[in-house]
């Protein structure tokens, strides 16, 4: 059983692999007469290896699985320590780059997408083929009615990278009211709490985040985005955009730019739909 998620492990993300342990012990090890998997774990009857690559995130979900799995106590750091082993055959079982078997398929599935997706046609003015061309057979339906909320997919697109546009300029306003000492003024769309968390060195968002940690996050995706020169979208990013967006909005709403989040949200949601099917 391969787990793997991206950026770092929330609190959420923590509950939700402890969760997955205690449905996978349950589904795979129904509770026998004598303890099932639990005793053979306390009496150390069997030898259980959990392996991983060597990113923190990825040992954290395999260790936060591993308290759910066998039904531990206490921190995650110890169960870490004591039972997840990082070896050179798991990291290459969990590297993508390993799989040169499907590499070249990979690499030209990827390229249609990135080519069709960045088309400028309506789906309400296609055919049932085109429609097939930008996401596949009408049987992934999922798709189908993702591309039918996009509408356009270059429009989309546009409207995708100018909202993250607007982020950018009403994080950079609170940065500089707070750089300048007007904390006072940000009220509504801008920053909410005590008056002496407001201070730029203060600001502190989930996982120790600051605000300009967070506008540069934002800078750092626009800017790669979109190429202006070629005229071309860089769909590898769309995931990374809903996945950020999603993260601000559960993690830091007291910033208070909802409004903004929200419109993003559901945009990226929709295109992330058509490129990364769920």
């Amino acid at each position: 059983l391969i787990l793997k998620w991206g950026g770092n492990l929330t609190k959420l993300g923590e509950r939700q692999s402890i969760h997955l342990g205690q449905n996978f012990r349950h589904s795979m090890y129904p509770d026998a007469p004598g303890g099932g998997i639990l005793r053979l774990h306390s009496t150390f009857r069997h030898d259980l290896k959990i392996k991983t690559s060597d990113e923190g995130r990825v040992m954290k979900t395999a260790a936060a699985f591993a308290k759910g799995l066998l039904e531990l106590e206490g921190e995650i750091p110890p169960i870490l320590v004591s039972l997840v082993h990082k070896e050179k055959e798991s990291i290459h079982m969990l590297d993508p780059s390993g799989n040169k078997e499907v590499k070249m398929e990979l690499d030209e599935c990827k390229e249609k997408v990135n080519v069709n997706l960045q088309r400028d046609v309506d789906f309400s003015k296609t055919s049932e083929a085109e429609h097939e061309l930008l996401v596949g057979p009408p049987e992934m339906s999922s798709m189908h009615a993702a591309l039918k909320s996009v509408g356009n997919p270059r429009r989309s697109l546009f409207k995708i990278y100018n909202t993250i546009g607007e982020l950018l300029a009403q994080l950079e306003e609170m940065l500089g009211l707070m750089a300048s000492g007007d904390e006072n003024q940000l009220d509504g769309e801008g920053l909410q709490g005590d008056e002496n968390n407001l201070a730029l060195s203060g600001v502190k968002l989930y996982k120790g985040e600051t605000l300009l940690e967070l506008t540069e996050r934002w800078r750092f995706t626009y800017s790669r985005m979109y190429d202006e020169e070629k005229d071309v979208f860089d769909l590898s990013r769309i995931p990374d955009i809903h996945d950020n967006v999603r993260f601000d909005m559960l993690h830091n709403p007291h910033i208070g730019l909802t409004m903004t989040l929200e419109k993003l949200y559901h945009l990226a949601k929709d295109m992330a739909d058509c490129a990364v099917p769920q």
